[in-house]
């Protein structure tokens, strides 16, 4: 995973810089949900827009997980099984049960990749990858090069949550 993140103190949105563009994580409560942002780089490495949201996460280091593994020298793969063959390459919802017992669901459409999770009498979006636009040539429409679907690697993202938030609870 990256070392690269970079935090100058409460209040400020974590940050890493790429060869390609700018990840950042910005808390959107002290503790709590966090913000992933991205935007690359011009041809003269200047950022022509804001980062822009990817997605929202329980914590920041669940969104800094997800943007390291963006960034990860081998992307994450997907299980061969009937996990994505509901999924992909439409769209669809299915429940997973992690290794510490808790159930999730992960539902796939044109709009966003989620992660809700059971609490008590109903379910909370643990964490969200929004697809990209489908049309549009500008900075607004990009994601990580190399990544121009990120589908299976967002649904990878989502699965190496649960593993990670199964593992936390232990």
């Amino acid at each position: 995973m990256s070392d690269g993140w970079t935090w100058k103190g409460a209040g400020a949105p974590w940050t890493l810089a790429a060869a390609h563009g700018v990840w950042v994580v910005s808390e959107l409560r002290a503790g709590g949900r966090a913000e992933l942002r991205y935007a690359s780089f011009d041809e003269e490495g200047r950022l022509p827009v804001a980062p822009l949201p990817i997605g929202e996460f329980a914590s920041a280091g669940d969104a800094r997980l997800a943007a390291d593994l963006y960034e990860a020298a081998e992307p994450s793969k997907l299980p061969k099984n009937h996990l994505v063959d509901a999924l992909l390459p439409g769209c669809g919802e299915t429940e997973i049960l992690a290794p510490d017992g808790r159930s999730f669901l992960l539902s796939f459409s044109g709009e966003a990749v989620t992660l809700s999770r059971d609490e008590g009498s109903g379910r909370s979006e643990w964490a969200r990858l929004d697809q990209p636009r489908a049309s549009g040539d500008g900075p607004e429409y990009t994601r990580p090069p190399g990544h121009e679907e990120p589908a299976e690697l967002d649904l990878a993202i989502m699965l190496r949550l649960v593993g990670r938030t199964s593992a936390a609870m232990k």
